[in-house]
């Protein structure tokens, strides 16, 4: 997070000074509603899965690229997850994780009437690009009723990278996790403009996962707690997300409007 926020706004910096577009920028914030889905279609036999709620927060920038077509894109911390519940034998296990997220939408804009008054809604596709942070969250199961000496409902954290043999009581330990994930979004939403050179942008998002959260591995627990039984992790995230920026025009293309007119070599006398 130290590293993607500078790098964010140098990025978006470089863009301000080369761009001849209107720029946008400001906070977004939301909710999410995410789940997964798996990549073995037989598990769907073994599990029921359930959704889960979740945040995210961060910077967003918009800037014109044609007459009504913008590119949108945030540099956001969220939560998302998911609830296993065993069809077969007792399991119940909810986990959430922690990303940071690029995404990045084309987005069309169009007018609309409502009696006099006029607003403008839009549609969207484009990439969404997530580095997995961590996660937590808890298991119960047979094993933790037979094994456990405390809490039937044990408390666990994402470990990365570490040997599934050497897992701790509260740890999943995920060996070859894929951090960098890739998705698909597909936006819609609604602009309102309360005073000039501001805006409110209200979207509603549908994220498709592509990238597994893990090709080789899946999620190992305290051989001694949990013996029997793994996190599958060949699954993909999915997920809904509503979103509200405000944002705050840069007015870049006046600038650089004043900048030629103000250049001694471009006067006329």
């Amino acid at each position: 997070m130290k590293i993607g926020l500078p790098v964010f706004f140098l990025l978006l910096l470089t863009v301000v000074e080369v761009a001849d577009a209107q720029i946008l920028v400001g906070p977004v914030a939301g909710a999410n509603y995410s789940w997964v889905s798996f990549g073995d279609k037989d598990l769907k036999d073994e599990y029921k899965i359930k959704g889960k709620y979740g945040y995210h927060f961060g910077a967003h920038c918009a800037f014109r690229v044609r007459k009504r077509f913008f590119l949108h894109s945030s540099l956001i911390y969220s939560t998302k997850g998911r609830t296993m519940e065993g069809k077969v034998s007792p399991l119940k296990y909810e986990m959430t994780y922690r990303y940071m997220e690029l995404p990045l939408v084309y987005t069309a804009y169009f007018k609309g009437h409502v009696g006099q008054k006029e607003f403008k809604y839009s549609l969207g596709v484009g990439p969404n690009i997530s580095y997995w942070l961590g996660g937590k969250g808890t298991i119960e199961s047979n094993d933790t009723h037979e094994f456990s000496n405390g809490d039937v409902v044990v408390p666990v954290k994402v470990v990365f990278n570490k040997s599934p043999e050497s897992a701790t009581q509260h740890e999943v330990v995920i060996e070859k996790p894929t951090r960098l994930q890739l998705g698909l979004n597909f936006t819609a939403g609604f602009l309102f403009e309360p005073v000039p050179d501001r805006e409110i942008v209200l979207t509603v998002r549908y994220e498709l996962g592509h990238s597994y959260l893990s090709k080789e591995s899946d999620g190992a627990f305290d051989p001694s707690l949990i013996p029997t039984w793994q996190e599958p992790l060949k699954v993909r995230n999915q997920g809904f997300r509503v979103s509200l920026a405000y944002l705050i025009d840069l007015k870049v293309e006046n600038r650089k409007k004043g900048k030629s007119t103000n250049d001694p070599r471009k006067r006329r006398y």
